[in-house]
């Protein structure tokens, strides 16, 4: 009797520790009731990070939307949640079951996950082609069972390091979802939109009940244009509290390359590593028409760290690798298990080398317990503690084609040269740029026809140190035509040139960023499929205490005094050019003294007393500035006068030299952010005599019945000549005797016969006394003539004093005489 009542004592304390076992488990899984506000304000913080803008949600059981990024030709990269065909194969839409409550099944002793699954395949002329594990009724439309779609992948798992090892039931995402609407049994709220290409976006937003967490899984295209679907997952801790939560990301999916619908073959073919810890890849081969490859990667913000390829053997822990040869046991090393310091074998394949077989591990295949390689593989991340307010995001790229076409991964990277082992860039730092292309693609070839990388403003091409041929204006603009292959010969491309952060930085920055796109354009090889990819970096600059703008620009008084002033003009000659320089700084730092300086080039001459700073005179163009406060434009104004003829960019740029700020920063020289140019025009063909002399005197003589020659004592006034074309020319002066100016006074003319009359002393090389008697035929006034453009010419010297002898006849009668001598030019050939 003693005996039963201890053994039912006993039985009710076990009863009673089950029971508080049991309430202590209840009490941990219940959460508090979220509203659909709480939805809308996680929804809210993470439109910050997920980078698409005009997010709607799709309510009322809403049916699954496809996207597709094109390959070539028929073919395209098609992305969804949940199902994407139809009974025959062809690509449909219409699965209504991604927002219900994903469940956790087992079907033939493999987990499944059914409801809102990623899916992600290739749309081969509008046929589905599977690159992801489908079970047979994976599609829409009368007996299927689109909820099936992709059921054996786990998608997103959140691992804590308490010994679940489940990823499926324990710490997948989907399967623990709270419930939303229990009317309409949703767990889950659908959201479409477009990124910035105008390419559809997917997503799924939940409450993690397992962490206290809401979380959002993103499909979208890769921005670069590339047939690559990033799929993100961002969690974020709302708690108002101060612990954060701890968890541990990891991302499992089965392999499928598969292009017939319904087929359960095991696709069994190897998976390779890209290399440099960036992911994997497989190919299909000749197993299936058309071959195809399928290729992950953590080229993305977010990517995940470690990687594993593995089969699909002991589903439910993602950590394995599989069975070696057909053994029974688990291969042990390596594998990819929760840990927060993970150990050598404990990273997977991520140090392996380019082309390692992830599926043979000691020279065995790495199989499933039927001797088969069911390839599928993990992703991991580092462990995180997740604050509350905080958001975290996991990424990873998936991309595919078939055989013959081209998958393009363009790329854009820099390093500063000035700063090296820098984490931060400043004004004044060279950079230099890497444009990168590599064909993912496979047995294909792309044309790379050409590459245009705009500079922002804040970026200035060092034109001295980057090829020319890259060069095109302010911009990387080149047609490199290169062939670049996907398995061998050329299969990558690089570019590179320098470029330096200049002043203008901190006032183009976003969110302490510049952003840099260049555009990549080419071809599939004897392809007309030409296509434009982009690769954009963000540029982290510094904002300096000694914050400024110092430019310089023009406008044609003359043409346009009223008008604005730009980086250049035009302007003629004799055209009045104004220059304005400003100076304005708005940071922490004043300028508290510097020297402006300039220098006007040629064609252009500085306007006399047209110099001034804040509207103060300066006497020349190099004068002290002395303290110029922040926050106002300061502004050095001149003039100056076109004096070129010839066409031509008259450029130049002013300086600030010798700065001191008020904190003690000096700057040997700063100049003006660009040069302000005055494209002068060519001043029209012309030759013209600026001025002629007035007055050849030959003094007075009585003539006492003799015959006199003269000499002239003086030529009053010069002569000067323009002549604007690059050519040979002489300068003739005649005298007509019998003309209607001939020397005569009161109408009588000196000479009255056909005699000489006039002569003129024409210079040569030889000697200057070359006399030569005037006549109507115009003689040279120097005998081998002029050359070249030129202008307000003084010729003088040729026609001065002794330089013209006159004959006065014996018969002469007394008078004033005066005449006129005729003066030309005209092109000769020397």
């Amino acid at each position: 009797m003693k005996r039963n009542k201890l053994v039912t004592k006993l039985l009710f304390i076990l009863f009673t520790a089950l029971m508080m076992i049991l309430v202590l488990n209840q009490t941990a899984l219940n959460v508090k009731a979220l509203s659909t506000g709480d939805y809308s304000a996680a929804e809210k913080v993470f439109e910050n990070y997920d980078g698409i803008t005009n997010w709607k949600l799709q309510s009322n059981s809403p049916s699954n939307n496809i996207g597709n990024i094109p390959i070539g030709g028929d073919v395209s990269l098609g992305y969804t949640f949940g199902a994407a065909r139809d009974s025959t194969g062809k690509i449909v839409a219409g699965d209504n079951t991604i927002t219900k409550q994903s469940a956790y099944t087992m079907n033939n002793s493999v987990p499944n996950v059914s409801n809102g699954k990623i899916n992600i395949f290739l749309n081969y002329n509008g046929k589905y082609y599977g690159i992801l594990h489908q079970g047979t009724d994976s599609y829409n439309g009368t007996g299927g069972s689109p909820q099936n779609a992709s059921d054996s992948s786990i998608d997103y798992a959140l691992l804590t390091g308490n010994g679940t090892s489940n990823y499926y039931s324990g710490m997948n995402v989907l399967t623990n979802l709270s419930e939303i609407d229990s009317s309409a049994k949703t767990y889950k709220q659908y959201y479409t939109g477009t990124d910035a290409n105008g390419v559809a976006a997917f997503k799924l937003l939940g409450y993690y009940s397992k962490r206290s967490v809401f979380v959002e899984i993103v499909l979208k295209a890769s921005i670069t244009g590339a047939p690559i679907v990033q799929r993100e997952l961002y969690v974020y801790n709302p708690s108002s509290s101060t612990s954060s939560t701890q968890f541990q990301t990891f991302y499992g999916e089965d392999t499928g390359l598969n292009p017939n619908n319904g087929d359960t073959t095991v696709d069994n073919v190897p998976m390779y590593a890209i290399g440099n810890g960036q992911g994997l890849y497989l190919m299909s081969g000749s197993n299936y028409q058309p071959a195809s490859k399928l290729f992950v990667t953590n080229n993305i913000n977010g990517g995940f760290q470690d990687f594993m390829g593995r089969i699909l053997s002991n589903p439910t822990d993602w950590s394995v690798k599989g069975k070696q040869n057909k053994s029974t046991s688990d291969i042990t090393a390596p594998k990819l298990p929760w840990a927060s310091n993970p150990t050598s074998d404990q990273d997977g394949d991520t140090n392996d080398a380019a082309g390692t077989n992830l599926l043979i591990s000691n020279g065995y295949n790495v199989v499933n317990s039927a001797g088969l390689q069911d390839s599928a593989y993990t992703l991991r991340w580092p462990q995180t503690n997740l604050s509350p307010g905080q958001v975290a995001e996991f990424s990873s790229t998936i991309g595919a084609t078939v055989a013959g076409y081209a998958v393009p991964m363009v790329s854009k990277t820099y390093t500063n040269l000035t700063s090296p082992n820098s984490t931060v860039n400043h004004v004044g730092d060279k950079l230099r740029f890497s444009l990168n292309v590599k064909n993912e693609g496979y047995q294909s070839a792309w044309t790379l026809t050409k590459i245009l990388d705009n500079m922002p403003e804040g970026l200035t091409i060092d034109k001295s140190t980057t090829q020319s041929t890259l060069i095109n204006g302010d911009a990387i603009d080149f047609n490199p035509n290169t062939n670049i292959n996907s398995d061998s010969g050329v299969t990558s491309a690089s570019y590179t040139f320098d470029a330096t952060i200049n002043n203008q930085a901190p006032y183009y920055l976003t969110n302490g960023n510049l952003t840099n796109t260049a555009y990549f354009t080419g071809n599939n090889v004897n392809q007309s499929d030409s296509k434009t990819y982009k690769a954009s970096i963000d540029v982290p600059v510094e904002t300096p205490t000694f914050k400024y703008r110092f430019t310089k620009q023009v406008r044609n008084d003359t043409t346009d005094p009223n008008g604005t002033f730009s980086s250049k003009t035009t302007g003629k000659k004799d055209d009045i050019i104004e220059y304005n320089v400003n100076f304005t700084s708005n940071g922490t730092s004043t300028l508290s003294g510097a020297n402006f300086a300039d220098s006007l080039p040629d064609g252009l001459e500085l306007v006399p007393g047209s110099i001034t700073l804040d509207g103060t005179a300066k006497d020349s163009l190099n004068f002290s500035v002395g303290s110029l406060s922040n926050n106002s434009t300061h502004v050095i104004s001149f003039k100056a006068k076109v004096t070129g003829i010839e066409a031509s960019t008259a450029s130049n740029t002013a300086y600030l030299n010798n700065v001191l700020t008020n904190t003690g920063q000096q700057y040997s020289s700063i100049a003006t952010e660009a040069p302000a140019d005055v494209d002068i025009e060519a001043a029209p063909l012309t030759t013209s005599f600026v001025e002629v002399p007035t007055t050849i005197d030959f003094g007075s003589v009585n003539s006492a019945a003799l015959e006199r020659t003269l000499s002239n004592v003086s030529t009053t006034g010069k002569l000067i000549i323009t002549h604007t074309a690059d050519t040979p020319f002489q300068v003739n002066v005649s005298y007509d005797n019998n003309g209607d100016h001939p020397i005569a006074s009161n109408g009588t003319k000196l000479i009255q016969d056909n005699g000489e009359s006039l002569l003129f002393n024409q210079a040569n090389s030889d000697t200057d006394n070359n006399w030569y008697p005037l006549t109507p035929d115009p003689v040279p006034i120097k005998s081998d003539g002029f050359s070249g453009s030129l202008t307000n010419y003084d010729l003088s010297n040729y026609v001065g004093a002794n330089k013209w002898k006159l004959r006065v006849p014996a018969d002469s009668k007394a008078g004033a005489y005066s005449g006129q001598v005729t003066w030309s030019m005209n092109d000769s050939i020397q």
